[in-house]
């Protein structure tokens, strides 16, 4: 049966994979991101999949656009199905060094991003019956608090919530599905969109995951909903934390701050695309999932020791 879904952030990365995605379904798909020549160029590539496409320019920080997101989707094929909450970026650097506008515009998209989102579409939602999916793109970072990403922990942490409260919220009068998706570090375009503030080029953590491999995540997660699903090992990182917060911390503390400082080349700070739109590529995968084996090699050596400072841990404990 041919649904209608909205996905946000749209134009790129995981959005432009997750559109696709659905497109290659046969679905009415519904683009939404801020720049227009970019998203009708995605709408292009998804009709080109058997998908039907609509694109709809508009700034996910602005609640009034999402209720007219919405409209325009009622009023184009009679009613949302699924809503995918995919648009967000991040943001590096040491916590003081960024400007506190930025911090807070970063929460403004991620967080407050989805929200505004999955407000717009709930009243559609029981207004049809009390139908429907919410799906939002959390992140590792939405589990793990990530350091020198203090407020990108903060935005993603508040979609988890939200996810998990709004879920349970809705269960008790409605069949709404609310789920998250939590990706590791995936190849898209955030390099060149993300706010950096670390001095150095971005460099991913590795092991890297496919945007299309997110996608594949999200649209079955349309089709049967659950709670979350987790994509990448990196996730793996959740369960020490859980035993050792404090050891663990302080050891992603340390290893990130070496990593971030000298992996990649000299760098000037940078807002990214938080507050304005960035001339890029329509493109699904951004080129971090090239072979860097150097970089991969001091990631392995950052996971082991993680574990090995988890598993001191937990023998001090005993004692």
């Amino acid at each position: 049966m041919r649904r209608t879904v909205v996905v946000t952030g749209a134009s790129s990365g995981i959005g432009l994979c997750t559109a696709e995605a659905f497109a290659r379904r046969g679905d009415n798909v519904v683009l939404v991101a801020r720049e227009a020549d970019r998203l009708a160029e995605a709408a292009d590539r998804c009709a080109a999949l058997g998908g039907r496409p609509l694109a709809v320019a508009g700034d996910v920080t602005d609640g009034a656009r999402m209720r007219a997101v919405v409209d325009e989707a009622v009023a184009a094929f009679g009613q949302v199905d699924v809503w995918v909450n995919n648009a967000g970026t991040s943001l590096w650097g040491a916590f003081e060094d960024i400007p506190l506008a930025t911090h807070q515009q970063l929460i403004a998209v991620d967080l407050l991003g989805a929200l505004n989102g999955a407000h717009a579409v709930v009243p559609h939602f029981l207004a049809r019956g009390g139908t429907g999916v919410i799906i939002n793109v959390v992140s590792i970072g939405g589990r793990l608090p990530s350091p020198w990403a203090a407020s990108y922990s903060a935005a993603k942490f508040g979609v988890a919530a939200l996810t998990d409260a709004l879920r349970a919220e809705l269960a008790s009068h409605s069949r709404i599905a609310v789920c998250g998706v939590y990706p590791a570090f995936t190849d898209t375009p955030t390099a060149t969109r993300s706010g950096n503030y670390t001095g150095r080029t971005l460099r991913p953590v590795p092991p890297v995951v496919s945007p299309e491999r997110v996608a594949r995540a999200i649209v079955a997660l349309a089709g049967r909903p659950r709670r979350s699903r987790r994509v990448g090992s990196q996730h793996v990182l959740s369960a020490a934390y859980a035993i050792a917060p404090a050891t663990v911390g302080r050891a992603a503390a340390r290893l990130g701050g070496w990593y971030f400082r000298s992996a990649g080349e000299p760098s000037g700070p940078s807002d990214g695309a938080l507050f304005d739109v960035r001339p890029a590529p329509v493109s699904g995968r951004g080129g971090w999932g090239r072979p860097q084996r150097l970089r991969a090699r001091a990631a392995a050596a950052g996971l082991a020791v993680v574990a090995g400072a988890t598993a001191a841990a937990v023998r001090s404990r005993r004692r």
